[in-house]
């Protein structure tokens, strides 16, 4: 069983909070960006940082470089704008990420290391939050990153959270089944962008594999508004161990669903629709081919433009 991660404890979010006022969207090339950037272990004790830094839109990045091995409940303690490109670790993907106003002095991020499941870390490549010297980097978006038509579901940064938790940041994706709760399962592996589905099991093939039940779902949540037009899909293709959902429904915030037909087919399917305004998409009514067999999806592909605050 996965722990609950453990809440980010108050004097955290009082320190982030009293330093300084967190900066909206910049809105010329002279705006100040602020980022604020430290690292704390499980008990809370700072262990790196904290950087705190202003700048221009222009030149806006800020980075804590630090020496640890990681121990387990060590965290990234972080702020920005409520859109920002984030790198927690020099081996993982650079998130583009969007902050909740309500959250924007107290953003945690749990380093998924020492977790107590039979492989540490599964769903990530091993040499990911590995050894003694890590970078973390914040950065404010490009003008391209904050308007152009991109995958609006793609977050390697996100990470599971207990039932009862709200996320921080988004997207985030969730679901009311994972297969024996293992990470290499969870929901957030089909929108951290690796697309090997040849295989299951631990990194490169994670996957969202939930358990043999005919009530499942899966959501991913964009935390404000966005435009959509496309969902693509990849299901894992580890035939014959696995079967494969043959249709499914994809259901939007705005009360909009439209249905899905599926095909045992390795590649990405594409499912295009008129526009549409959401703030989560959510796929049920997944209908197996063959029910005694394991059906998953490796990559879920939200496709569309951010609205302009």
């Amino acid at each position: 069983m996965i722990p609950a991660i453990v809440p980010v404890i108050a004097c955290c979010g009082i320190l982030l909070c009293q330093q300084f006022a967190l900066s909206q969207e910049p809105s010329a090339a002279t705006s100040k960006i602020h980022f604020y950037i430290e690292a704390r272990d499980g008990q809370g004790n700072r262990i790196a940082g904290p950087v705190n830094r202003s700048a221009t839109s222009k030149d806006a990045i800020a980075k804590l470089v630090f020496s640890r091995e990681y121990q387990p409940g060590d965290r990234i303690l972080f702020a920005g704008p409520r859109r920002m490109a984030a790198r927690f670790d020099e081996n993982m993907p650079e998130c583009i990420i969007y902050a909740l106003q309500s959250s924007l002095g107290n953003l945690s991020y749990e380093i998924p290391y020492g977790r107590g499941e039979q492989q540490t870390g599964s769903a990530y490549a091993p040499e990911s939050f590995s050894g003694n010297n890590h970078r973390v980097t914040l950065r404010a978006l490009t003008a391209q990153e904050r308007s152009g038509y991109r995958n609006l579901a793609l977050n390697p940064c996100d990470l599971p959270l207990p039932e009862q938790a709200s996320a921080q940041f988004f997207p985030h994706a969730s679901s009311n089944s994972v297969a024996r709760d293992l990470y290499d399962f969870a929901a957030r592996n089909a929108i951290d962008g690796s697309i090997q589905n040849g295989h299951h099991g631990v990194w490169p093939y994670q996957s969202w594999g939930p358990e043999l039940r005919s009530d499942i779902w899966w959501k991913v949540e964009f935390g404000r508004p966005v435009e959509l037009d496309k969902i693509r899909l990849l299901i894992r293709a580890d035939f014959p161990h696995d079967s494969y959902w043959k249709s499914a429904e994809a259901e939007f915030s705005d009360g909009s669903r439209i249905t899905l037909q599926i095909k045992p087919f390795a590649g990405f399917q594409e499912f295009a629709f008129p526009k549409r305004q959401a703030t989560w998409l959510r796929i049920t009514k997944l209908v197996p081919e063959d029910s005694s067999k394991w059906c998953s999806f490796v990559e879920v592909e939200a496709w569309g433009r951010d609205l302009p605050e």
